[in-house]
């Protein structure tokens, strides 16, 4: 396996999506702010993904507090033919991994688990580091949150 550039978040996604022949990649904040994307995304409103997201780990880590566990690390969603792996990158981010093939479990994990340590380095680095604090600002969480309400209840 080729070593995985640490230049920008959004080529570490790409090789990560190539790496576990996985559809989507997304990096988002934990108040529902998609930071960088990779893959086909067109399938879906990134926007909306990620304060879903954001809100359904929230809520894991709730549950994680009720059995006595700080929180979950890692959520996996399953479905008949796509399916979601959710993991901390940071104390502010999460990486959504969106793959088709279930036998991709293993190496999903594993290629994800690699990677959280260069996204890490890569969001420490001064561009990526402001982009999060922008993607971070209340104006923009409440024009998002705007967006995604929007979207949600828009007849089809």
């Amino acid at each position: 396996m080729r070593e995985i550039p640490a230049d920008t978040t959004r080529e570490i996604l790409r090789n990560l999506i190539a790496a576990c022949e996985a559809k989507t990649g997304l990096l988002i904040t934990k108040e529902g702010t998609s930071i960088a994307e990779a893959g086909d995304t067109s399938y879906l409103s990134t926007t909306a993904m990620a304060a879903l997201v954001a809100g359904m780990f929230s809520a894991t880590r709730e549950v994680a507090r009720m059995v006595g566990e700080r929180q979950f690390s890692i959520l996996l969603q399953q479905g008949e033919s796509r399916h979601i792996h959710i993991s901390l990158t940071t104390d502010t981010t999460m990486l959504v991994v969106i793959f088709e093939d279930i036998q991709r479990i293993g190496k999903v994990r594993h290629e994800a688990r690699k990677v959280a340590e260069r996204l890490a380095d890569s969001l420490s680095s001064s561009r990526d580091s402001a982009l999060v604090r922008s993607e971070l600002s209340v104006t923009d969480f409440r024009q998002g949150a705007v967006r995604l309400i929007n979207d949600i209840f828009r007849p089809d």
